[in-house]
C-alpha cells in the first residue's frame, strides 16, 4: 500500500462499471497503448475536474505531476483542467500470493454514497449512471511516488446520467 491522497472533484466520463471500462478498441491495433490496456484487461477511467488550489493540494498531497504521471493533468476542449483517474481491472505487475501467478485482478474501484452518516455501496440499479457535473471525492493510492491508483469513488452530489435524447444524429 502507498500513500492515500483524498481529491474533492467534478466528474466526467465516468467508466467505472466492469461493462463500462475501457478495453482499448478505439486505439491503433498494436500500438504500444492499446497493447498496455489490453494487458491490463482494460481500464476503469474517470476525469475529475479540479481548479488550480485543487490541482496544486493533489501535487503537494502526493499525486506525480512529472514523467508520465504528468500527462494524466489534462485540459479539456472547453477549456477545464481534470485529472484522468486510472484503476486497471488486472495489474499484470502485482503476484497473487494464493495461485502463485503473475497478476492480481482488481476490479472496478468501489463507489460509495452517504447515507444517514454511513458509507453504502452505489447502486447502479437504483440510483443510476452517474453523469458529468457530479461532485464526488476521489480516494487514490500513490506508489513511491510514481504509481497513482483509483481506489474509491464517494459521491457527494449526483447528477443523473440521461442518454442522449436526440435520434436525428448531430
Amino acid at each position: 500500500m502507498g500513500k492515500k491522497v483524498y481529491v474533492e472533484c467534478e466528474l466526467e466520463w465516468t467508466k467505472l462499471r466492469e461493462e463500462d471500462r475501457d478495453m482499448g478498441t478505439n486505439l491503433v491495433e498494436g500500438s504500444d497503448q492499446r497493447n498496455n490496456i489490453e494487458a491490463k484487461q482494460g481500464l476503469y477511467i474517470v476525469n475529475c475536474v479540479v481548479d488550480d488550489a485543487a490541482k496544486n493540494k493533489m501535487v503537494a498531497d502526493g499525486i506525480p505531476n512529472k514523467g508520465l504521471q504528468a500527462q494524466l493533468f489534462k485540459v479539456s476542449k472547453e477549456g477545464k483542467d481534470f485529472y484522468k483517474a486510472t484503476r486497471p481491472h488486472l495489474n499484470p505487475k502485482f503476484f497473487d500470493k494464493e495461485t502463485g501467478e503473475q497478476g492480481v485482478v482488481m476490479g472496478a474501484p468501489k463507489v460509495l454514497k452517504m447515507v444517514d452518516g454511513d458509507y453504502v455501496d452505489w447502486d447502479w440499479e437504483e440510483d443510476g449512471l452517474i453523469g458529468n457535473g457530479s461532485k464526488a471525492t476521489v480516494k487514490f493510492d500513490v506508489w513511491d511516488g510514481k504509481i497513482t491508483t483509483m481506489e474509491k469513488v464517494l459521491v457527494t452530489d449526483h447528477l443523473k446520467y440521461e442518454a442522449d435524447s436526440d435520434e436525428g444524429g448531430f
